[in-house]
């Protein structure tokens, strides 16, 4: 009598296998090694919706590496070890005597013309796609400018690799905004903010929800919102300006809300922006880490002090990481405490700009 062939294997079934593969860690590396086992997987590791597929389902790309600025230009230092470590020759910025970097978000690099900001240029580091975005001339009264680069959710039903540029400028205490899409190649209305703010700062913005916010230089804190189209300042906790000398980074906080890392001598502190039984807004210290390890000795005087003796430099987009520049060097910070690990040695600088993305090597 015939024999009854045998059960399909789980992963026989292509659906089955490619859910299995879209767990993998995100790593750059990660879908190469896999795609070699045999012809079967590399196809499904290759197909462009496995890509967006997995993309969605890890939602927070790894940190590659930063971008550390300096007066003439700026460069790139992975962060990652062998053998998921970028090359860093594949991130030179475009022509740093024409270009001066500003952030980077959802895979992007956005940077402004020199000298004056009479453009844009939105730049991929993975794909090296390039694209200019013109600015109209600017008044005499405005005083400080910045931006940041904005990638368009998929659920938006846009083309993928679109994205969206705010843009905003400050002088004689008022504040301005519009934002450009790459969907209509233009700029939308101007948005003026209703009640008086300093001028905004040159520090990296923070990207929560669907309002961009970027620090004042008074300490208040100057909120966009996309959707509704409202820019508005708002207060930081009160003392903040005092207590940590402007040594402070906005970013996301867990669950989802405005938060800002700020460091005062050896200790880190992490604010959320949490509402309360009557949904009013208030600033909640969540978290203290002690950066004591980071002190030099008693007895030992440091060969250079430094002012602050920490200094935040920067804090990655999915608000998990924040860069430190200590006299040991720049360290990177895992802001559960668990992860520290020198990325560099530490140079008089502003600030640094990490990179993140889903990179297949």
């Amino acid at each position: 009598c015939g024999h009854a062939p045998p059960p399909p294997l789980p992963l026989d079934d292509d659906d089955l296998l490619s859910e299995i593969l879209l767990r993998l860690p995100p790593h750059p590396t990660c879908l190469l090694r896999a795609s070699l086992v045999c012809a079967r997987w590399r196809r499904l590791l290759r197909d462009p919706g496995f890509h967006r597929r997995s993309r969605a389902f890890h939602r927070t790309p790894p940190v590659l590496g930063l971008f550390r600025t300096f007066h003439r230009g700026a460069r790139f230092v992975p962060v990652g070890e062998a053998p998921d470590r970028v090359p860093a020759a594949g991130f030179a910025l475009p022509d740093p005597a024409s270009w001066v970097l500003l952030g980077c978000r959802h895979g992007r690099a956005l940077l402004r013309s020199r000298p004056g900001w009479l453009q844009l240029l939105v730049w991929e580091p993975i794909t090296g796609h390039r694209r200019c975005v013109r600015l109209s001339r600017l008044g005499g009264h405005v005083k400080a400018c910045s931006a940041t680069v904005l990638g368009d959710p998929v659920s938006l039903a846009r083309r993928e690799g679109s994205f969206r540029v705010a843009f905003v400028f400050t002088g004689n205490g008022r504040a301005s905004a519009c934002v450009y899409s790459s969907e209509t190649g233009t700029w939308g209305r101007l948005i003026t903010a209703e009640a008086p703010c300093g001028d905004v700062c040159m520090k990296p913005s923070a990207l929560v929800g669907d309002a961009v916010y970027w620090l004042l230089d008074e300490g208040g804190i100057l909120e966009l919102h996309l959707g509704k189209e409202r820019l508005a300042p708002m207060e930081t906790p009160t003392h903040a300006q005092s207590l940590y000398l402007s040594n402070i980074q906005l970013m996301e906080a867990e669950a989802g809300v405005l938060g800002f890392a700020g460091v005062k001598m050896y200790s880190l502190h992490l604010w959320a922006r949490e509402a309360d039984r009557d949904g009013t807004a208030n600033w909640v210290l969540r978290t203290a880490i002690n950066l004591g390890p980071f002190a030099p000795p008693p007895c030992v005087i440091p060969r250079i002090m430094l002012v602050p003796p920490i200094k935040i430099l920067g804090v990655d987009e999915g608000g998990n990481f924040a860069f430190l520049r200590t006299i040991f060097g720049i360290f990177m910070l895992s802001l559960d405490g668990v992860l520290l690990k020198k990325v560099s040695d530490a140079e008089i600088m502003e600030l640094v700009h990490p990179y993140s993305s889903f990179y297949v090597a």
